[in-house]
């Protein structure tokens, strides 16, 4: 779909409307969509927009995300109905060490967007002892806009899982299991 690859070279600057649309995008969005050159699907994560560059936060306690460093693809969806607005390429670089003047930037701009977290007195100190902390700045477009009727969805086959619901058991029903109209009929015809 993209020109992401390992050894792929892509131009290193932007022009400034360029940058502005990536910015704004990312600035009203709430999550965005990540996929490293080694992973076949993308993952939701959530993050902070600052300084012109997308930080992210992941580890244990915070969302799961394979490790971001080299190129990767960014899908910014719509906060309003989910659907595409950008896809840019970014060079992720990892925030080290921890508790840097760059680190506590990021952590703290982070820490203002987490939703819902168990122990916000704590947080930053949490993530400095045990989680990566990661800085996506984009360096080329690949789309913006939602598209036309010819534009690929870009929706990809859900990851294979021994989960099933569809087999030769049915599961116990409140009502008992569904009969057939035939069998009610009969049911029905048979009373006195």
């Amino acid at each position: 779909m993209t020109a992401l690859t390992p050894s792929g070279v892509l131009p290193t600057g932007l022009d400034p409307g360029t940058s502005a649309l990536i910015a704004e995008a990312c600035a009203k969005s709430n999550v965005i969509w990540v996929r490293t050159v080694e992973s076949d699907r993308h993952h939701l994560a959530w993050h902070a927009w600052l300084d012109g560059a997308v930080y992210l936060v992941s580890g244990a306690g915070e969302q799961t995300l394979p490790r971001l460093c080299g190129q990767v693809e960014v899908i910014v969806p719509s906060k309003d109905n989910g659907s595409r607005l950008v896809t840019f390429i970014a060079q992720a670089d990892e925030l080290l060490p921890a508790r840097s003047p760059e680190w506590e930037e990021a952590a703290a701009a982070l820490s203002a967007v987490r939703l819902n977290t168990a122990d916000p007195a704590n947080q930053i100190g949490r993530w400095a002892s045990g989680n990566l902390l990661a800085r996506l700045t984009p360096v080329h477009l690949v789309h913006a806009g939602p598209g036309d009727d010819t534009t690929p969805s870009g929706a990809a086959v859900p990851p294979g899982s021994p989960a099933t619901t569809v087999g030769a058991h049915q599961p116990w029903h409140a009502g008992g299991r569904a009969r057939s109209w035939r069998e009610i009929r009969r049911s029905k015809q048979l009373r006195p």
